[in-house]
């Protein structure tokens, strides 16, 4: 069983002139509830804004059709940046889940769970810093449970100082797909539940990577895709 690592994050409370910064604690945020923690690399960034404005668009349907409660958005951003950041997209059902002093994507990276994969990466190429790198968690009641993050562009080696920030593998709709098919959720949730060596990584099918494919080659054709592909049934 893998116990979701705590910690203290600011958040903004309050409008206008009396907004003022407060700490809440994450165990307490996600108690009692199924929370979908979407990691993005940075604010304002395109491939994570997309990601937002898409997970924002199924926030209903993710609450309607899976076990999910809350859909957070965790960023190594300060609370300031997050919230001018959901105003320009005006999102309003998503959660920011701020962390601009990186302490909880570094403990996430350390401590148990996810520290088996680089949760947490190097940016310094882009002069951004250390950064999360870009996945998807499903926590029940503080409990690591389903787990999808993107790959290396070639599939091996360092996910630190990329030229570029892949987003194939965590799109919304693959990831509502994911979480409706109850068998493979279920198989995922027994793994996990019965060991402390790591999360065992949700699988992304053969189909919908070549979807994915299909999609990247319509964009670099100029074609207007940008959607993925509902699998086939």
């Amino acid at each position: 069983m893998n116990l979701l690592p705590n910690a203290e994050l600011f958040f903004l409370s309050g409008k206008g002139a009396k907004r003022k910064l407060v700490k809440k604690a994450v165990h307490d945020l996600f108690e009692k509830k199924d929370v979908l923690i979407v990691a993005v690399c940075g604010a304002f960034t395109p491939p994570c804004t997309e990601m937002v404005k898409e997970y924002e668009a199924l926030h209903d349907t993710f609450l309607k059709e899976t076990v999910v409660d809350e859909i957070y958005i965790l960023s190594m951003n300060d609370p300031f940046v997050m919230d001018s950041w959901f105003k320009s997209m005006k999102i309003k059902k998503c959660k920011p889940l701020p962390d601009g002093n990186g302490a909880y994507v570094l403990r996430l990276a350390n401590q148990g769970g996810m520290a088996a994969s680089e949760c947490a990466i190097e940016m310094y190429n882009k002069g951004m810093g250390k950064r999360a790198w870009r996945w998807v968690l499903l926590v029940e009641n503080n409990i690591q449970m389903v787990y999808l993050e993107e790959e290396t562009p070639d599939g091996k080696g360092s996910r630190n100082n990329l030229d570029n920030d892949p987003f194939e593998l965590t799109h919304a709709q693959q990831m509502l797909d994911l979480l409706k098919n109850r068998d493979q959720i279920d198989h995922i949730k027994h793994l996990n539940d019965t060991t402390d060596k790591g999360l065992h990584l949700a699988e992304i099918s053969v189909q919908d990577r070549k979807q994915q494919d299909t999609i990247r080659e319509m964009q670099l054709g100029g074609g207007q895709s940008q959607q993925p592909v509902a699998p086939e049934k």
